[in-house]
């Protein structure tokens, strides 16, 4: 990773305020594993900042609430992943409608077709 991807990491593990357990290396370490690591931060900056934003004017303030609310944001962006409606923010209920759409929000357009963002489950 260069310099600038690991500052990007920084940022957004300081943004998760301890929500996430893995040390900065071991993100850096898995990230750089991925097959496709760019596409892997790109989706990690865009689950962090919908967290954030969700945390922040909610005003959620209960650790567990915001460990599950973390979960919520990574099974709506795997939602994403799967082929799950990315018009509009399929029948489910206004939290994951505001999750989803915060995701795409942060997500670059491109992604949706770029190698390593999809998945076909068989």
């Amino acid at each position: 990773m260069t310099l600038s991807e690991v500052q990007r990491v920084r940022a957004l593990k300081e943004l998760l305020g301890g929500v996430d357990s893995k040390t900065l290396q071991q993100t850096v370490d898995e990230l750089e594993k991925a097959d496709y690591p760019r596409v892997n931060l790109d989706m990690k900056e865009a689950i962090t900042k919908t967290y954030a934003d969700i945390v922040r004017d909610k005003n959620v303030i209960d650790q567990e609430e915001r460990v599950w609310l973390y979960s919520m944001v990574t099974l709506n962006m795997a939602y994403l992943q799967l082929g799950g409606t990315q018009d509009k923010a399929g029948s489910t209920g206004p939290l994951n409608q505001l999750i989803r759409r915060k995701l795409r929000e942060y997500l670059p357009p491109e992604i949706f077709n770029r190698p390593g963002f999809s998945f076909v489950v068989e």
